[in-house]
């Protein structure tokens, strides 16, 4: 947890007393580069996202380290971020419909040994390989935005009227990743 502010790690560590949590069990630490920030990330066993405000920088982060996050849905853009992010690192088995199934994944994962390996094996292979999850295909992504650039570029040549574009997902495979370089653009 992060140490900051102040109060906010002692009221947190009441409470935690209160309920019965040895004291050892919590670590907060400081800001840290971007680097350490992932290492730490990977230490931890589950990450369990907050419902009324979604991890996004820090799900990204936390799953980019390998560590499973367990999310719920909600019903605002904040309350829904963690589930787009796993359901495009191809986990959408760790998003909740409600807080019961997601104390029961939780709980699930912290106490099947079985269980929480498959995921944790799954989030670290979504990051690597040759086809990599959408989350993760940066190529993949940049190249379907160029695609959308092409299409907006044509229309302008044609004197279309600005209009939504959509282009279909060039896919993991899509495109032959050895040769890829960027499209030129024509001034």
């Amino acid at each position: 947890l992060l140490r900051f502010p102040p109060a906010g790690e002692a009221n947190i560590r009441r409470e935690a007393e209160r309920r019965g949590l040895a004291r050892d069990r919590l670590h907060f630490t400081a800001v840290s580069g971007k680097d350490e920030h992932i290492r730490r990330g990977a230490l931890a066993d589950l990450f369990l996202d907050t419902p009324q405000c979604n991890a996004h920088t820090t799900g990204c982060d936390i799953l980019w380290g390998g560590c499973p996050m367990v999310t719920t849905l909600g019903g605002k853009m904040a309350t829904r971020v963690a589930a787009s992010l796993l359901r495009a690192a191809g986990l959408p088995d760790l998003v909740c419909a409600g807080l019961a199934e997601y104390e029961d994944l939780a709980v699930s994962l912290a106490t099947d040994g079985a269980r929480y390996r498959d995921v944790r094996r799954r989030v670290e292979a979504a990051r690597s390989g040759d086809a990599p999850a959408p989350l993760w295909d940066t190529m993949r992504w940049v190249r379907n935005l160029e695609r959308s650039f092409d299409a907006v570029v044509a229309a302008a040549r044609r004197g279309d009227a600005p209009a939504d574009v959509s282009v279909d997902d060039v896919g993991a495979e899509g495109f032959d990743r050895t040769a890829y370089a960027p499209a030129t653009v024509e001034p």
